[in-house]
């Protein structure tokens, strides 16, 4: 596999892109950052090896790409160990929380296309209509081409293999782009990729912005973007000129909900757990916790005694308690901080305070957040929580249909009737009722957004549909042929036809 690096040294000028792409399978390809012309030829090159690839049909036999998802699933578990570590140095994660929300998730998907492909693969038999009597009919799913694939720093092994396992399951090659702000972890997964996949298949991208108008330059049947609404309108626009079809996951608020017959305990259990693993640097973790005022100190008393279970007395002392990613997370959030007062938790009645030098935010209970903050309106990529509360359930539904579409909804109550209101009532990508975030973990539910929080949507059945397109298939019958079907028209194929269909 080779792996193209704009942060490696610049080749020499006899190193033509072509001769680049066609190098050995342990080779490392570089791109000059200096010159678009040389990221725009091997890009060009990459994508004439893909496409060629594409074309001799060695992905569409269902035998081929369930081997290549072995492959995948044997390199995830072959690099566990040496991608926690890199983790570990992009954002000091411990390695539970990383298994947990990454790997396990990647391991369940590729589990369940192993027994999903082969099916769908071979189409789903529907009625044919009356003009095609005696005709076969079925729904067959063609692979989109070449899949380029983006990953979101917040979760940036499986929001990449995810996708990655899916496009290879619906039959397409891969570019895949890792995250930049995690280049540890984009190194490892480029070496993965590199000793188990050839590059017209899968390969790994990097670079600045120069590397991207090349890439989708190259007219790819497709773009996956996982990450903020910046990026997903530069890829938008990177796509317009050559019509490229694009889905993306650009995120939102999400939000928990308490109500009074809730079980306490385990609401907050679930919503410290949701919120604060990896300090809250996770897709879908809850930024705001409606709770109904009859019960607003026991939920804060059940958050504050699971705090300090899960973390200690002192989490900055705490192993399992991350720090931010960048010192643009940690000034972003000590705004967040700010927006509101904090609830004290743990010994003495003062909170505990953020620290530059070492990148640490406490995890934070914060209140008396105004209705018009930005703070409520953002996903927030931190261990900052808002707490709000409500008296009325209807004064809790109106206050999340006033917030863009939430990226999900973690509601707790005992009411069956409650929870389907709350489904019917709120606009999200995702809505649990006594559980939070472990949607992401399920390959039989669709990952994606509403509205605002994006496009498409990524694993299990919706992955293979966002990674291929639904075709037409029949086979039709020599035994007879329907008259009122053709040409010339009469006074009684028109009386038949009338009264067919009045």
């Amino acid at each position: 596999m080779t792996q193209f690096s704009a942060q490696s040294a610049v080749p020499s000028a006899a190193h033509t892109a072509s001769a680049a792409i066609a190098s050995p399978v342990d080779a490392v390809t570089t791109i000059s950052p200096a010159g678009p012309s040389v990221v725009g030829a091997d890009m060009a090159a990459l994508a004439a090896r893909q496409k060629a690839f594409i074309a001799s049909g060695a992905v569409l036999p269902s035998g081929a790409r369930v081997d290549a998802l072995r492959r995948l699933r044997e390199g995830v578990q072959g690099y566990r160990d040496r991608l926690a570590d890199a983790i570990r140095a992009d954002y000091g994660r411990p390695e539970h929380p990383f298994l947990v929300r990454e790997v396990v998730p990647v391991l369940h998907e590729i589990d369940w296309l192993l027994k999903a492909v082969p099916g769908f693969c071979g189409g789903r038999r529907v009625l044919s209509s009356l003009g095609q009597f005696k005709a076969r009919s079925y729904v067959r799913h063609q692979p989109l081409g070449r899949v380029v694939a983006y990953a979101h720093w917040a979760d940036p092994v499986r929001s990449l293999l995810v996708p990655l396992a899916d496009a290879m399951g619906a039959g397409n090659a891969v570019v895949l782009r890792p995250s930049a702000e995690a280049p540890a972890t984009a190194e490892m997964l480029a070496r993965m990729v590199r000793q188990y996949f050839e590059p017209e298949h899968v390969a790994v991208v990097s670079g600045g912005a120069e590397t991207d108008e090349a890439l989708l330059a190259t007219a790819p049947g497709f773009v996956w973007y996982d990450g903020d609404t910046r990026g997903a309108r530069t890829i938008a626009a990177l796509a317009a000129p050559t019509l490229t079809p694009y889905a993306a996951i650009t995120g939102g608020p999400s939000a928990a909900l308490v109500h009074g017959d809730a079980d306490m305990a385990m609401a907050a259990r679930r919503i410290v757990w949701a919120k604060f693993l990896h300090a809250g640097q996770v897709r879908a973790a809850p930024d705001v916790l409606l709770v109904q005022r009859t019960v607003l100190d026991r939920v804060l008393d059940a958050l504050r005694t699971e705090l300090e279970r899960a973390f200690g007395p002192q989490p900055r002392a705490s192993a399992d308690f991350g720090r931010m990613a960048s010192a643009a997370g940690f000034v972003r959030q000590a705004e967040r901080l700010a927006a509101g007062r904090a609830l004290p938790f743990g010994p003495g009645d003062a909170p505990d305070q953020p620290d530059r030098a070492s990148l640490y935010v406490p995890p934070a209970l914060i209140t008396d957040v105004p209705d018009d903050s930005p703070v409520l309106r953002e996903e927030g990529f931190g261990p900052v929580l808002v707490v709000r509360p409500y008296t009325r359930l209807d004064e809790a539904t109106a206050f999340l249909a006033g917030l863009p579409a939430l990226t999900a909804l973690y509601a707790f109550t005992t009411a069956h009737a409650r929870g389907e209101r709350l489904m019917e009532t709120t606009r999200a990508g995702a809505v649990l009722i006594n559980d939070a975030a472990t949607h992401l973990a399920n390959p039989r539910l669709p990952q994606g957004g509403v509205g605002e929080t994006g496009q498409g949507a990524m694993a299990g059945p919706a992955g293979l549909a966002t990674f291929s397109a639904p075709r037409a298939t029949a086979v039709g019958s020599n035994f007879f042929d329907i008259p009122l079907r053709f040409a010339p028209g009469s006074d009684l194929k028109l009386k038949v036809l009338k009264r067919m269909y009045r």
